[in-house]
């Protein structure tokens, strides 16, 4: 009778892993895009335009340097109701960088949009320096954004884009570190529960709907 009643556990257990280890980033493929294209085309976002989490998620907020990681999923519904009001007009060559994109995901850092209520200006915006990811005591250095990608992306806030391999990202624990543009070092420590996290929080900023 124990057993009987440890199989079902068992098996659930075993299910339950490999769901969770099933969990992934959003493919773009010719199908999924225009998907993803037609959930974009309706979303409306309640934020400035060019913020960087309308098309990322959060990894890091705060003035001293703030980022989020953006994916093939969250560039093709954010180009898609942005490209009017932002003078983009992505053809079939941006369709193409993107599906041909999905190995790689993007650290984005960027500097807070600050106002001084009392002088009514806004505090200077400057862009990180470098930024690596460190793991087992090595460092992984990232890569340049498709070009095709890169000039229909926004590039206010001081955005810097860091492009890695998407395996890199999703094998968890590791620290993000870079210097932002004051000269100060910041860490982002990634845990296996975090990417968790953070595939959950893609996938729900893909296929969002208002």
């Amino acid at each position: 009778m124990k057993l009987r009643k440890l199989l079902p556990l068992m098996v659930m257990f075993s299910l339950s892993v490999s769901t969770s280890f099933a969990a992934q980033f959003i493919d773009v493929t010719s199908d999924t895009y225009n998907q993803i294209w037609s959930v974009g085309q309706s979303y409306k976002t309640d934020r400035k335009l060019e913020n960087p989490v309308n098309y990322g998620v959060e990894l890091r907020s705060g003035a001293g340097g703030a980022a989020v990681l953006v994916t093939p999923g969250t560039i093709t519904k954010y180009i898609a109701y942005s490209k009017d009001e932002r003078l983009i007009f992505p053809g079939e060559a941006f369709k193409s960088a993107v599906v041909n994109s999905n190995d790689y995901v993007y650290i984005a850092t960027y500097a807070m949009h600050l106002k001084n209520p009392l002088a009514g200006t806004v505090a200077q915006q400057i862009p990180s320096q470098r930024l690596l990811i460190e793991k087992d005591g090595k460092y992984i250095m990232p890569e340049q954004m498709n070009s095709v990608i890169y000039d229909a992306m926004p590039h206010s806030y001081a955005i810097v884009y860091y492009a890695f391999p998407k395996n890199v990202v999703l094998n968890a624990p590791y620290t993000i570190k870079f210097i932002n543009g004051n000269g100060d070092k910041i860490e982002i420590p990634i845990t296996t529960e975090k990417i968790a996290d953070i595939i959950d929080k893609e996938n729900n900023l893909v296929f969002k709907s208002n």
